[in-house]
């Protein structure tokens, strides 16, 4: 009897992956996941680090017509400026500021006619976005 008994038991575990081969597939099934998110994490990363930055470096003055300001690339790569916007005007630019370099802006807004002692608010338009700043007028 004892033998039929085993019998029973050994056929019903030929259908059944022993333990120790689940456990094999589910690690190299975790590992491979765990590739492929560091693979994409680092490309995403290597792309995010990879752009300019633009600062405002002291203070904006307007005199008469033209705009007197000095921008700073702090990022890694070059930034371009396509225009400005500073009180209603608008001035079309075609700069391009080095990575790690500053330059320092004339923009004459033609035909613009700001008021003397007050503050403009500007904005320069570039391939980084959009950079804010107020202006004074001397």
């Amino acid at each position: 009897m004892s033998a039929n008994r085993n019998r029973g038991r050994i056929r019903s575990k030929r259908g059944e992956i022993s333990t120790p081969i689940i456990t094999i597939l589910v690690t190299v099934a975790a590992l491979a996941v765990t590739g492929i998110a560091v693979s994409w994490m680092l490309s995403t990363g290597a792309a995010a680090a990879n752009q300019g930055a633009l600062m405002i470096v002291g203070s904006p003055v307007v005199q008469n017509d033209t705009l007197y300001l000095t921008v700073r690339n702090i990022g890694n790569a070059n930034a371009s400026i396509s225009s400005c916007l500073l009180g209603g005007q608008n001035a079309t630019r075609s700069d391009v500021i080095q990575a790690g370099k500053s330059m320092v802006l004339n923009i004459t807004f033609s035909g613009a006619n700001f008021t003397t002692g007050t503050i403009l608010k500007g904005s320069l338009n570039t391939d980084q976005g959009i950079l804010p700043f107020s202006a004074f007028v001397q």
